[in-house]
């Protein structure tokens, strides 16, 4: 007996495209929504009495690498290190003392990205499968 499986061979080929088709499609995705995040970090610093100058240290990293043969794509939103960036732990969360914490914690500007993140998402994979 003998079973046609070539349908079922062409499926296969086009699953396995499909991770080399998303990685450029969400690498704009993910660049967008850490610029929007970023920028939504730098508005709450410069809405801030005493760490407006946290603002210009706020930057993005965006990254592609591989893990597993599947495309990883990940951006790291934050002050830079050192200078003026270095009283970010103080603006967020404050001290033992009083004054500091008054900058919004980086992670409300994350979620509210978050929505925008997965419209976006959506349709840029839309029609891959």
């Amino acid at each position: 007996m003998s079973v046609d499986t070539s349908e079922l061979d062409a499926l296969a080929r086009d699953l396995t495209r499909i991770p080399a088709l998303m990685v450029p499609k969400m690498r704009g995705v993910v660049a967008k929504s850490a610029l929007n995040t970023k920028n939504a970090m730098r508005s709450d610093a410069r809405s801030s009495r005493h760490f407006k100058q946290l603002a210009p240290t706020i930057s993005y990293d965006l990254r592609v690498n591989s893990f597993g043969g599947d495309g990883v794509i990940e951006a790291e939103v934050g002050p830079t290190p050192g200078g003026s960036g270095s009283l970010a732990g103080i603006a967020y969360f404050g001290t033992s003392k009083p004054g500091g914490g008054t900058v919004r914690n980086p992670e409300d500007a994350m979620l509210e990205e978050a929505p925008n993140f997965y419209e976006f998402a959506f349709k840029a994979t839309e029609g891959l499968l």
